[in-house]
């Protein structure tokens, strides 16, 4: 039989809901690549670019204010903080200030792309013309970088006006130019470089371009372009607030189903009392409402089916009093030769009286539940009492039961239980063996167990042994005795004692018959 793990419903709907989570997940993860085009670190590298853009005007502003022996302490400093490496390189690549960087060719491809089109070298060694309309270019920033930018002043030409190609009225505002570039073979493999305006402090020639550069191994510069952390409880928040959403819907399903599967388990084992709160207006409330109403028949067809055969029962009484009665006088009468089959007839019409009273006390069991109350028993007084009429000699029973100990149940039942369990013990355990009797407590039930040595019964008819008429032909055969009845008795009258009862073979041989009924007391 293949195994299937059993998980409790509001398990199997929180593994739904997280599988739901992780398939959104894949999805967003599927439209950012496409929309980025490179995956997630590219993706990263957008939402960080504001990030950069506004640490590079807090570095330059700095900058721009202390002196600049202070510059390569600071951010060296910084760089140290995130686990960066943090320069001002100039064009051609060279460390200015900061930590003694060596750009790729990449990277230094990277910074020829943000260089403003007249200050690239043209094809022939002069200088290039406008940038196109498809220049890779940043807008222009209205940040702290406008206020500190010197604008380059034009060129001009012997006549002392702007040369014709001098650079264009757009090109003289501040302008931010920013790139990111992730080299997978490389260390530091992820680079990022900020256009800066000139630092009077650094005299650099009119032009020359500077960039702020971050190196490092981490997209996110370990916090200071992009910080996860916020992203993190914001998605942890999200779940956390579905979770507490979900949680009345998934706890009142959860809780019917389970009041209702305790219900069904109840009947099932007989107790026909049991109710479900069927206040629901949903197919759960319409689901308890057939159980309660199952509950309603089955109870009226199982006591309309054991007052019938009370009724039966009794019936039958007077006329097997009468046979007996008239085999007695018939015993008289005829002659030596027919003597033993008068016997066997006699034999006949004693087994019927006996099963007739059985079907009396079967039936006046399931009937005899609200017409006497329970009360308290002796656990230990019963047990000794009820052996003594079943002529049981003390040696033949071991008790382990504290004197002390009681049960809340109807006497006459339980008696009549447990001396059905000691008879069929009697009946079929060896002459020689002893016939255990223990208690012990569960909570606020005492567990009551009555133990043979005899054959046992087959494992596939344990869960029968207590149906009405069931005997196992291997072990419990009619000629051995019985009726089929007596362990059927034992659970109606264990259960109108508001007890449950069962059985299971032994190690080692043998039956064991458990009672678990309500303590009286602590115990």
């Amino acid at each position: 039989m293949k195994w299937r793990p059993r998980l409790p419903l509001y398990a199997k709907i929180l593994l739904v809901f997280l599988a739901n989570i992780g398939v959104l997940t894949v999805v967003l993860f599927a439209v950012m690549r496409h929309q980025f085009g490179s995956g997630f670190g590219s993706a990263l590298g957008r939402l960080a670019s504001d990030r950069v853009q506004s640490i590079s005007e807090g570095i330059y502003v700095k900058l721009a204010s202390t002196d600049q022996k202070t510059w390569t302490p600071y951010l060296k400093e910084l760089g140290s903080t995130y686990g960066l490496k943090i320069a001002i390189v100039g064009a051609p690549p060279v460390t200015i200030v900061g930590h003694e960087l060596s750009v790729p060719d990449a990277v230094v491809a990277e910074m020829e792309a943000l260089r403003p089109a007249r200050q690239r070298p043209g094809p022939g060694g002069g200088r290039r013309p406008p940038p196109g309309p498809n220049e890779n270019r940043f807008p222009p920033d209205d940040g702290a970088f406008g206020a500190l930018f010197e604008p380059v002043p034009p060129e001009h030409g012997p006549d002392g006006r702007p040369e014709p190609d001098g650079p264009p009225e757009e090109l003289l505002p501040m302008r931010m130019g920013m790139f990111m570039k992730h080299l997978p073979d490389a260390h530091p493999s992820q680079w990022i470089g900020a256009l800066l305006p000139p630092l009077r402090a650094l005299n650099r020639p009119p032009g020359a371009p500077l960039f702020l550069m971050f190196a490092g191994d981490s997209a996110t510069g370990n916090g200071l372009f992009f910080d996860l952390k916020p992203w993190l409880w914001g998605v942890f928040g999200a779940l956390a607030l579905s979770a507490l959403m979900w949680f009345p819907l998934v706890r009142g399903i959860t809780r019917t189903v389970r009041e209702t599967m305790h219900a069904t388990e109840a009947i099932a084992k007989g107790d026909f009392t049991v109710r479900v709160d069927d206040a629901r207006g949903d197919e759960l409330g319409r689901l308890g409402q057939a159980v309660n109403t199952m509950a309603v028949q089955l109870d009226g067809y199982v006591r309309g089916q054991k007052r019938f055969l009370g009724d039966i029962a009794h019936e039958l009484c007077s006329p097997i009093a009468r046979m007996e009665m008239g085999l007695g006088i018939l015993e008289g009468q005829i002659q030596a030769n027919q003597q033993e089959r008068l016997a066997d007839v006699r034999s006949e019409v004693r087994e019927l009286s006996v099963m007739v009273g059985e079907l009396l006390s079967f039936s006046k069991a399931a009937l005899s539940r609200e017409a006497t109350p329970r009360q308290t028993v002796h656990l230990l007084d019963l047990m000794s009492a009820t052996a003594e009429r079943e002529d049981i000699p003390p040696e033949k029973l071991r008790l382990s039961i504290p004197r002390e100990w009681s049960v809340v149940a109807r006497p006459e039942l339980l008696s009549r239980a447990v001396g059905n369990v000691l008879r069929n013990a009697t009946r079929h355990a060896p002459e020689s063996e002893i016939i255990e009797i223990t208690a012990r407590q569960k909570g606020q039930h005492v567990v009551l167990t009555i133990a043979d040595r005899g054959p046992g019964v087959p494992e596939e008819c344990v869960a029968r042994l207590f149906e009405p008429f069931f005997r196992v032909d291997a072990a419990r055969t009619r000629e051995s005795g019985g009726t089929g009845l007596g362990l059927a008795i034992v659970k109606t009258c264990v259960e109108s004692c508001g007890g449950t009862v069962e059985a299971r073979n032994r190690d080692g041989g043998g039956l064991e018959v458990t009672m678990q009924l309500e303590a009286a007391n602590e115990v």
